[in-house]
């Protein structure tokens, strides 16, 4: 499932790497993907109906992919509360 943050406004999302991603919602169930300060599309995430998700793309690392997704789906703050905790 989608976040219900999105309601098919673009947002920008920072990954652990520090780089600037502007997510926009697609007419499906994927979200276009574009590096703000090199002004370049860098993919897309897909989501399925069990939000699974997949990058379709080569210009983000597994972990920026994983920030991104982490992001639209909602989970960003459930990681930041598990990693604080170690």
């Amino acid at each position: 499932m989608r976040s219900k943050l999105f309601e098919e406004r673009p947002k920008t999302a920072k990954t652990s790497r520090e780089r600037w991603v502007r997510v926009m919602p697609d007419n499906g169930d994927g979200y276009h993907l574009y590096d703000i300060l090199e002004e370049a599309a860098i993919g897309r995430i897909l989501f399925d109906a069990t939000d699974n998700w997949i990058y379709d793309g080569d210009a983000l690392t597994v972990e920026e992919q994983e920030d991104v997704a982490g992001f639209i789906s909602g989970h960003h703050k459930e990681m930041d509360k598990l990693i604080s905790g170690l």
